[in-house]
């Protein structure tokens, strides 16, 4: 024999619930009603054994036998099942909730009642679903309120031109929203904690006993940098002072949360209720915290602009202090650090100071080479570039003509002796003279052809390098007296001019030693000595330059060439390592400065 089940009001169940509990036990109550069990009990499977969600009024967890909990532990299927112990038919009904969680129904079924399992599960699935459509939809209208609440406060506070009147529309505010008896504001100075505004408004005073009480509890804040609260919301939070504030004002309920800004912590607002009412939720305090953290930098903002503009300096060093000597940006004082000690080592440390000036390289002795006369080049036998020694053949002129004119000279001479010696013969005494006059006359004329048959040889001077005087391809070409037909310098003894700049002309000192490098072989070194400088200085579009003569000291390279440059580093005394590196940013600064 079975019963039609009696139609269940979902909306009335719904509605009337005020909470899971309540919901459990009224669902469990009315299909308990609706399907004729003696007792119904909605259970869930925890771990190894079961828990209790609700229970009709007559239900018993007690009552339930162990094979039927056992068969709840081991169920896997959605699947309803009856069993039946000591004459007593129990029905078990599984249930899917949300987000995929199963209850099981449990109930002892009245003698002649059959087990409605499939339509059993329907309705009580139907029942779960809309009851937490319910609670989604108040958590949603909650959150709503709660947003609200947060934009209004920070609405009001933002729109406060001074931190005074932005501090007294918070106290305010919360206090409105809490509904709390007194919400007070504290602010960081000089690493304690100090009141400015309660929502009472007036004249703060920090000199009483119970603002002394109530700033020794919000320092606590400071200490945790988290909430802090009377009863206390974590065991690992200690709250000494807001218990001792707490018990002086009735054993009020308190609640203490920072405001923080980009520096840390830098408030505190403190809210109380009386003993009688309820503490603040943890929504209230979830909502609150965002509240007070998007407007904790602009509270710190306009109490950084309030006061004195003294008091405003101060307050600004101190806070760039604090970003000195704080934990904050390690890095960029630790190089900061670093470069304070390298300073500081750098004035003690004494090194050479060396004045660096660009040189070209120059010959201690040259020689331009000319024709002696007008001729044609016949042989080229050094180009430029090579080294010649002293007395080597360089250049031969065409000779054939002179050679030409000393025969016929020579023919001529001794044509005229032998007229003088047969006029003498013939007592012809004046032809004799003549002929004598002749031939001396002859001689002479030879003597210049002999010596332009000995310049048709140009030979170099002295061990040298030829510098100038391409003549490969003038070769057969006619030269003029004087015309320069090659140059040649003498490596040997060369010296470097420098061209030092006119602020470091005052170190340097006849004498002094130092080192140059070419710029075609950098990595070599040569050594050098100051010789002299001329006194006047030459005016360049570069700078105005002192023209300074070192000697070498060593011995010339072969592959030296007069015009070469580089550079030269003399030293000149020892000075500390900052004045080196900074003395002409010093000058500079000076001479803008004019002091």
């Amino acid at each position: 024999m079975s019963t039609l089940p009696v139609p269940l009001n979902l909306k009335e169940l719904i509605e009337s619930s005020d909470g899971p509990d309540e919901f459990w036990s009224r669902l469990a109550e009315l299909l308990s009603g609706s399907w004729g069990f003696s007792q119904l009990l909605v259970i869930q499977k925890s771990g190894d054994g079961v828990r209790l969600l609700g229970k009709s009024t007559s239900g018993r967890i007690e009552s339930v036998p162990s094979v039927v909990r056992q068969a709840v532990v081991s169920a896997k299927g959605e699947e309803g099942r009856q069993i039946e112990v000591e004459g007593k038919s129990w029905s078990i009904v599984p249930v899917e909730g949300p987000a995929g969680s199963v209850f099981h129904l449990v109930g002892e079924l009245q003698e002649g009642i059959a087990d409605g399992g499939e339509q059993l599960k329907l309705m009580a699935e139907a029942a779960i679903a809309a009851f937490h459509a319910r609670l989604r939809a108040e958590r949603q209208a909650e959150s709503h309120e709660q947003l609200s609440k947060v934009l209004d406060i920070g609405l009001l506070v933002g729109e406060a031109p001074h931190f005074d009147e932005a501090a007294i529309r918070l106290c305010n505010e919360v206090a409105h929203q809490l509904g709390a008896m007194r919400v007070s504001l504290g602010w960081k100075r000089n690493e304690r904690i100090r009141l400015v505004a309660t929502n009472h408004g007036g004249r703060i005073r920090n000199d009483t006993e119970m603002a002394g009480s109530l700033s020794r509890a919000m320092e606590e804040v400071l200490l945790h940098d988290t909430e802090v609260g009377c009863p206390a919301l974590s065991e690992d939070v200690i709250s000494q002072q807001h218990k001792s504030y707490s018990e002086s004002q009735g054993n009020s309920h308190l609640l203490s949360m920072p405001l923080r800004s980009n520096s840390g912590v830098t408030g505190a607002l403190t809210i109380e209720h009386p003993n009688e009412d309820e503490p603040v939720g943890q929504e209230q305090v979830d909502a609150l915290r965002v509240v007070l953290d998007l407007i904790g930098p602009h509270m710190n903002e306009l109490y950084r602009r309030t006061g004195w503009i003294v008091f405003r300096m101060w307050r600004n060093v101190r806070r760039f202090a604090g970003g000195l000597l704080g934990y904050r940006h390690t890095g960029w004082k630790l190089a900061g650090t670093m470069l304070v000690l390298l300073f500081m080592v750098s004035c003690l440390v004494r090194a050479t100071h060396k004045v660096k000036a660009p040189f070209i390289l120059k010959a201690q002795s040259s020689a331009i080479l000319t024709a002696p006369f007008a001729g044609y080049i016949e042989r080229v036998h050094k180009q430029v570039g090579e080294h010649v020694k002293q007395g080597e053949l360089l250049v031969e002129l065409d000779k054939r003509e002179l050679l030409l004119q000393r025969a016929e000279l020579i023919s001529q001479r001794d044509r005229e002796r032998s007229d003088a010696r047969r006029y003498e013969a013939e007592g012809k005494l004046a032809d004799m003279r003549l002929a004598q006059l002749g031939a001396e006359q002859a001689e002479s004329k030879l003597r210049i052809v002999d010596y332009r048959l000995s310049r048709t040889e140009i030979r170099a001077p002295f061990d040298a390098v030829i510098v100038e005087g391409d003549l490969i391809e003038r070769l057969a070409s006619p030269t003029q007296a004087g015309e320069m037909l090659l140059r040649v310098v003498q490596v040997s003894g060369a010296y470097a001019d420098l061209q030092v700049d006119e602020r470091d002309v005052h170190f340097l000192e006849a004498g002094m030693k130092g080192k140059l490098a070419f710029t075609s072989r950098p990595d070599e070194r040569f050594s050098v000595r100051m010789d002299t400088f001329e006194p006047v200085a030459v005016v360049e579009e570069s700078g105005t330059d002192f023209r300074m003569r070192v000697a070498v000291t060593g011995e010339s390279q072969d592959w030296w060439r007069p015009g070469m440059t580089g550079t030269c580093k003399i030293k000149a005394g020892h000075r500390s390592l900052a004045w080196i590196w900074l003395h002409r940013s010093w000058e500079f600064i000076r001479m803008k400065l004019w002091f």
